[in-house]
């Protein structure tokens, strides 16, 4: 087995045995009779990780010692072992031998997270003198994304547009706050809102809804004009197809009216009226007569 080199010296080989008889020895060096164990801190540092990417545990030496060693646990299983006389490191947890590194001060270096990464870590100093531990607890939470609002919308008799809006995300339960936004800078702590706008009393209002966690925030917009147009051009379009239905009906309908009215004029008996000759005198005293013609239903004409 071999050990990882910080500053490029001859490379060392050894057995994963050996690397673990020298833990145990050193570890019994640090705690022979005489020396102590103390903690760096007195409360347990907090680190927060993004899933999928990398995090750092800071290390802080003991000023004015020198460390012989520094041992990286992971929920009290030793993860990775540091020779720092040689700067030599062997990582020891074979499953995430790719993913563990140590920085030039010896804070370690999770790449590629994974929720199984998360938990108690404990970083074990081993002095000539002493031995010093500090105690770190790693949250990891992911990215938010796919910030996605419902709405609908519908159309009042007396022209009050009707909204509702439905905020949602990806992983509402990992540590998740949602929000609204509302004009005049109120907060609204709720999911779901319905909110109703009516043109001619109000300008136009824009309501945003926000999701935060610990590692990262999303917002999205809407304005009451955008939602409502819907509504308002389904309104105006039905009234349009209305006319365009009612008109040629209505010009139908008169026109069968006017053609039952003529027939019905057409249908009706006439009254047929004889007119008496009336004797014009002349001059010389003759008499002329005029002949009326009269016509029946069927129009035929006779004297």
């Amino acid at each position: 087995m071999k050990f990882a080199e910080m500053k490029s010296p001859a490379p060392v080989s050894h057995s994963r045995s050996m690397i673990s008889l020298l833990q145990f020895l050193t570890l019994v060096v640090g705690l022979h009779p005489g020396n102590t164990v103390s903690e760096t801190s007195t409360t347990t540092l907090l680190v927060t990780g993004v899933l999928g990417e990398s995090v750092i545990l800071p290390l802080k030496f003991p000023e004015g010692k020198q460390s012989r060693s520094i041992t990286w646990l992971h929920d009290g299983t030793s993860i990775i072992f540091i020779l720092t006389e040689e700067k030599k490191i062997q990582v020891t947890d074979p499953q995430r031998e790719d993913r563990l590194n140590v920085t030039q001060s010896y804070s370690l270096q999770i790449n590629n997270l994974t929720m199984a990464d998360s938990g108690p870590y404990r970083a074990q100093i081993t002095t000539t003198t002493s031995s010093e531990i500090s105690n770190y607890s790693l949250e990891i939470f992911r990215r938010l994304r796919k910030l996605q609002v419902a709405n609908r919308t519908q159309l009042l008799e007396n022209g009050t547009c009707e909204i509702y809006l439905a905020c949602s995300v990806e992983n509402l339960n990992d540590h998740i706050s949602l929000w609204w936004q509302v004009p005049g800078n109120t907060t609204l702590e709720e999911a779901n809102l319905t909110i109703s706008w009516n043109p001619k009393n109000s300008n136009e209002q824009t309501y945003t809804c926000i999701a935060n966690n610990t590692v990262s925030n999303a917002s999205f917009s809407l304005s009451t004009q955008s939602l409502c147009k819907g509504v308002f051009d389904e309104k105006n379009q039905y009234l349009s197809i209305l006319w365009i239905l009612l008109v040629p009906l209505l010009c139908i309908t008169c026109l069968i009216i006017r053609k039952k009215k003529i027939l019905f004029l057409l249908s009706k008996p006439r009254v047929l009226r004889t007119e008496i000759p009336i004797p014009v005198k002349t001059s010389d005293f003759s008499t002329i007569y005029s002949t009326v013609h009269q016509f029946n239903q069927d129009k035929t004409c006779f004297r």
